[in-house]
């Protein structure tokens, strides 16, 4: 369907359309169009929407004739021998160009004459941009063309850093538990979620949707701080002895940074014991270039640990949880880390998440024959906040652990807090809606295009998302799938092989629904 026609154009700037349609609500930002051109067609993304000035309306407006001589509902009735009077424009952006005879895909280097016929992208149009690989599956329909499922590399996502943004409330936990589903449904790695809420073990607290280990039983490990709320995970254990500097410094976040010379100082200096027993235990007198102001200060700092029950020495002869984690992980199994009352309390949440991503990076470095392993992190800006980032061990995760098959997964709703050096390291970039300026450029930095999208992503409604980099060929918006015991079982089945296909059955799905409600007293 014929949309418009080309009125100016420009590489760099974009190109501006005169849309035929007589209501501009007909099309939408981020909607994808065909511009023909004599020798390629110009796949081009909708910029903007908008009516230019017309010194008419402007007179009439507000007026009590306006409307009776300009009726709205068909502003195209006045013509002259310069076409429509009333009218809107459109601005697109070149994604990729098609080359007619070829059907080769070339990045944007040239633009469309003077009325060109512009109109709506069909399925068609878009399988010659996007193709699917032997490692990918599909998270949701192309915006504007809803019949289009859009291929993601599943491979190439998580072969280094990628990064998930999204403002609170548009669909971040959802669009990350289709993605893991996905990645455990091709095999591609194993996952490791700190998981604050409880939304990603066998149901949601929150809304009841099934997490991982309800589709894949077999693949997913449930280990938990809290044993009272989680009976059917495993209980986490961590040893004082495990602790170092960078656990305290990135849990606290309000140490000075006297607080912070003076914990590597008696790091050095605790003579076997545990780091919080040698800070509780030291004086003045031991450590004279620490001032009592500050010994005190950390001191009482050190106190809040020992509300947590999980942290305590492990009896004698007893495995060290970690140890017990790992196999699994040598297994292939993923592990989602239950949170449980604890997922509330901050410190609670950057103080275990820094000192396991420690373990395994440890681990990952001395062992390069570990499988694949996506360690997700949410609130990433609280560990990646350039105040903390050097003494934590995310930053060394961004820059070198993909190389060693351990990939690092950062997901925030404040992308402009995380460290500028980290974000360059993300080859993907899953983007929802957020409307800070600084969030979205900051999300977009190195991005192609980048003040395209910035307008395009402060525009976007829920459950739509922005995938750039190398899992996906040019930037591309997706209508993310909806997300519920029924669709995700259609979306595996159409991937696994026919022998798995059948392991989880309706009645399967009516049984374990039915075990939610009894779980969380809830009628979804």
């Amino acid at each position: 369907m014929k949309i418009g026609e080309v009125v100016s154009a420009s590489v760099l700037k974009g190109i501006d359309v005169k849309l035929s349609l007589e209501n501009p609500e007909e099309t939408n930002v981020g909607f994808p169009v065909i511009i023909e051109g004599e020798y390629y067609d110009f796949y081009c993304i909708i910029e903007d929407v908008y009516l230019p000035e017309n010194n008419i309306i402007e007179r009439l407006a507000d007026s009590k004739v306006g409307k009776s001589i300009i009726p709205m509902t068909s502003p195209g009735i006045h013509e002259g021998y310069s076409g429509r009077m009333f009218y809107a424009k459109a601005t697109l952006q070149s994604i990729q160009l098609i080359d007619k005879k070829t059907e080769r895909l070339i990045d944007p280097e040239t633009i469309p004459p003077y009325f060109s016929k512009v109109r709506k992208a069909t399925q068609k149009d878009v399988e010659k941009i996007y193709a699917a690989t032997p490692t990918s599956m599909h998270i949701g329909t192309l915006r504007g063309v809803p019949d289009f499922t859009i291929p993601i590399d599943l491979e190439k996502l998580t072969e280094m850093p990628f990064g998930l943004f999204g403002r609170t409330g548009v669909g971040k936990s959802i669009l990350n538990k289709i993605l893991c589903n996905c990645i455990l449904t091709r095999d591609i790695a194993s996952l490791f979620i700190f998981d604050m809420h409880t939304e990603y073990g066998l149901f949601s607290r929150t809304d009841n949707t099934p997490g991982l280990k309800f589709f894949y039983p077999d693949k997913v490990e449930l280990f938990t701080l809290d044993p009272t709320s989680n009976k059917e995970a495993k209980p986490f254990i961590i040893d004082p002895m495990a602790i170092q500097p960078g656990d305290l410094i990135v849990a606290f976040q309000d140490l000075t940074n006297r607080m912070i010379d003076a914990i590597y100082e008696i790091d050095q200096e605790k003579h076997g014991m545990d780091l919080i027993t040698a800070i509780e235990n030291a004086t003045t007198d031991a450590f004279p270039r620490i001032a009592a102001s500050t010994l005190r200060g950390l001191q009482g700092r050190t106190q809040r640990l020992h509300r947590f029950a999980f942290v305590r020495p492990l009896p004698s002869g007893t495995k060290d949880t970690f140890d017990q984690l790992v196999e699994y992980i040598r297994h292939g199994k993923s592990i989602v880390m239950d949170y449980g009352t604890f997922g509330t309390d901050s410190m609670a949440y950057l103080f275990v998440g820094n000192l396991i991503s420690r373990r395994l990076y440890n681990l990952y470095s001395e062992d390069q024959n570990l499988p694949r392993l996506v360690l997700q992190v949410e609130e990433a800006h609280k560990f990646l906040d350039p105040r903390v980032a050097s003494h934590t061990i995310m930053d060394r995760l961004a820059r070198e652990m993909r190389k060693f098959n351990l990939v690092l997964m950062l997901i925030d709703q404040r992308p402009s807090r995380i460290d500028e050096e980290v974000r360059s390291q993300l080859a993907n970039r899953l983007i929802l809606s957020l409307k800070e300026p600084r969030d979205i450029s900051d999300a977009l930095a190195g991005v192609p295009n980048a003040t395209v999208w910035a307008k395009i992503i402060g525009a976007i409604p829920l459950r739509t998302v922005l995938i750039q980099g190398d899992a996906i060929r040019v930037p591309t918006l997706i209508e993310i799938m909806e997300y519920s015991p029924t669709s995700m079982k259609e979306l595996i089945d159409q991937y696994v092989t026919e022998e798995e296909s059948g392991r989880l059955t309706e009645q399967d799905i009516d049984k374990m629904v039915g075990e939610a409600k009894d779980l969380f007293g809830s009628s979804k």
